[in-house]
């Protein structure tokens, strides 16, 4: 008799009831061409004629766009569908988070889809019982001290083979040149990072923080393209995603054997074809992806990343990507050399510039970010250690669009300095002068966050731990204003466990 579980199949009152639930809960009531777009698609699903709704029947029946709508150049369909999902997220990890049944809607579909919240298994926790400190026992039975013989016998051996092996290894280190006894033990930035552009351009890039890519050496297949009229948001780097290759084509990256973070970066800038930004690829064979661009980054013309960690080279010492479906594309690479399976620390600051902090980490420029302002400090810098840390903030109602590895856990560290509110500043208000809130996918990290009411010194980094990815790997940071302008100078972002 088999023992598998089988999950009992949601009925249609339960879909309708969740359906109905979902619409009640106010969630889309600021949203009406969200609600247009749930409504339509879930009375297809219920008429059994799911399969057949199209970009252009969501458009005209549901969006009330003209008969005459393009998909080709109209993205309507596929923001309001990416905007819809990140929705029904958001309420079922929040309001609809106990609701045993949830409503879906897969990436690069159209189609519902009502499953069963799988039940939560109850934790354990273990019963640890700590007696006394340095409590010894007089006694022991003769069969636990014959063990104890042998336990103490092999220890010694294993510290014996240990110093043999430590004697050994000190040798052959002594034995190296200097220069090499360096390198054994330490790699540098240059060493541990390739970026690579993909597409037609000859001569190396120098991006705005001064960091050279390379051309793409290691590709075959496919075509390049330069769509040079489009303005890419979230990026200063036009450059590097307005250029890539197309198509099915294929890419062996020679590396050193080791462990790698691979970053992909993509913009949709085609604009001109049905169902432009599907990509589907491989990563050495055992990642598979399949990927609506348009849709995970919010739109066209848009900087996306997405991150992949614990790569290695495989037996031919390369990393094998595979791009398979013929609207495929991509447009650069970063590859980050790695001490473990768990990626570096993602740090940023909010401005198109590099810094090296007191503890030699890197802080790159920022990426992916839509909506706001910069605003440069670098004259009023605070007296602290760090300080180029506050040399640039963005402010006003923005976000970013952070990739990282689902199913991980983060910790997010916001980093921020009022340089404009307050007497010490010379200018006018104090606290509650600015007060604004962060979200990340749906959950509040900072509610009525006031600087100079955190802070005395104007300056003030915030730690908030176990902050959980999308589905994608994405962590949407939102900052919402209450009074005045949101702010934010620099974003470090670093994956726990």
């Amino acid at each position: 008799m088999s023992s598998t579980y089988s999950e009992p199949r949601v009925k249609e009152d339960e879909e309708r009831s969740e359906l109905q639930a979902v619409l009640q809960s106010g969630i889309l009531k600021r949203a009406p061409n969200l609600q247009h777009f749930l409504e339509f698609v879930a009375e297809e699903y219920f008429a059994g004629t799911a399969d057949q709704v199209k970009e252009y029947s969501i458009a005209v029946q549901a969006l009330h766009r003209p008969e005459k709508f393009d998909p080709q150049s109209d993205t309507i369909v596929r923001v309001t569908a990416h905007a819809l999902r990140k929705k029904l997220e958001q309420y079922y990890a929040t309001d609809g988070a106990a609701h045993e049944v949830q409503i879906q809607l897969p990436a690069g579909k159209y189609v519902l889809q009502f499953v069963r919240k799988e039940p939560e298994l109850p934790i354990v926790q273990p019963s640890v019982t700590f007696g006394p400190p340095d409590v010894i026992q007089e006694t022991a039975p003769v069969a636990d001290r014959k063990s104890g013989v042998w336990v103490a016998f092999a220890i010694v051996l294993v510290v014996l083979l240990a110093g043999s092996v430590i004697i050994f290894f000190l040798k052959q280190r002594q034995a190296l040149p200097p220069s090499k006894a360096a390198s054994a033990s330490v790699v540098s930035e240059a060493d541990s990072l390739m970026r690579i552009r993909f597409g037609s351009s000859t001569t190396p890039y120098v991006d705005a923080a001064g960091q050279s890519w390379i051309n793409e050496h290691y590709c075959k297949g496919g075509t390049t393209f330069n769509h040079s009229g489009h303005d890419i948001q979230g990026t200063d780097d036009l450059a590097i995603f307005r250029e890539g290759r197309k198509g099915k084509f294929q890419c062996r990256i020679p590396v050193a054997p080791g462990i790698y973070k691979l970053q992909l970066l993509f913009a949709d800038t085609a604009g001109d074809k049905v169902g432009a930004g599907q990509v589907d690829y491989t990563i050495n064979d055992r990642i598979s992806e399949a990927l609506d661009v348009v849709d995970e980054a919010g739109g066209s013309d848009i900087a996306l990343g997405k991150v992949y960690e614990g790569i290695r080279p495989m037996s031919d010492g390369t990393i094998h990507l595979d791009f398979r479906s013929e609207d495929a594309f991509a447009n650069a690479l970063e590859l980050t050399r790695t001490d473990s399976e768990v990626g570096p620390p993602l740090r940023m600051l909010a401005g198109p510039a590099v810094f090296h902090d007191d503890s030699g980490n890197v802080w790159l420029p920022e990426r992916f970010f839509l909506g706001g302002r910069r605003a440069s400090h670098s004259d009023t810098l605070p007296k602290i250690a760090n300080a180029g840390l506050y040399g640039w903030e963005r402010y006003g109602h923005f976000r970013y669009m952070l990739p990282v590895v689902p199913g991980r856990e983060y910790t997010v560290r916001m980093y921020f300095f009022e340089e404009w509110f307050g007497a010490k500043n010379g200018g006018p208000g104090g606290v509650g002068s600015r007060v604004f809130d962060v979200y990340c996918n749906g959950m509040t990290l900072l509610t009525n966050f006031d600087i100079s009411k955190e802070s005395s010194s104007g300056t003030i980094t915030m730690t908030i731990r176990h902050v959980k990815p999308t589905a994608h790997g994405t962590l949407e940071l939102n900052f919402t204003p209450v009074t005045n302008y949101p702010l934010v100078n620099a974003i470090e972002v670093d994956p726990e466990g």
